[in-house]
């Protein structure tokens, strides 16, 4: 996705270009991939490129620009700036864009706008200065997402009695929580 989204940063291309210019890189790091000779491998790397294109689209990343040509949007500017090593879906779950297109996708109804966003909100005070909620931490982010990909709770990867542990969890029964429509 990071490729991706650089290359649009620098210009407008449809999801082709996209395509070639990641088979060009590959070409120069694993010049015998399956995906370079391989019909089938092909088809299943031009489908995950779609794929990760509309995650960029659906997080607001990118936008379509016409015909048929994509481009990068500020707040895809911002996340290249915040994520130089890379985009996973971590990155991505901060968008509640995103994470409603994932609960979607698993026939959740959530409200797009609660929790994890680290959008802008109104001060507490009622003045008119916005102010930025606290980044979200990576284990809570790891935990929603394990959630919505249908993982239990017992699959939190971290060492009990961890800090990492009780946040993945958090962020488990955060999204459980969502998607029983009880939000804390």
């Amino acid at each position: 996705m990071l490729t991706a989204l650089r290359m649009l940063a620098m210009q407008p291309a449809d999801k082709h270009r996209v395509g070639e210019r990641l088979l060009q890189d590959l070409a120069r790091i694993a010049p015998k991939a399956a995906e370079l000779c391989d019909p089938a491998a092909r088809a299943e790397f031009d489908r995950r490129v779609v794929i990760d294109l509309r995650r960029l689209l659906v997080s607001g990343l990118i936008r379509r620009v016409g015909d048929g040509l994509l481009g990068i949007t500020d707040r895809g500017r911002e996340a290249l700036k915040e994520n130089p090593e890379g985009l996973d879906d971590t990155v991505l779950m901060r968008y509640p864009e995103f994470r409603a297109h994932l609960a979607r996708r698993r026939g959740l109804v959530i409200d797009p706008a609660a929790g994890l966003d680290g959008a802008i909100e109104p001060p507490a005070d009622g003045g008119d200065t916005p102010m930025r909620k606290a980044p979200v931490v990576r284990e809570l982010q790891e935990g929603f997402i394990a959630f919505l990909d249908g993982q239990t709770a017992t699959d939190n990867p971290y060492e009990t009695d961890t800090q990492a542990f009780i946040t993945w969890e958090e962020g488990y029964w955060e999204a459980a929580g969502i998607a029983r429509n009880e939000m804390a």
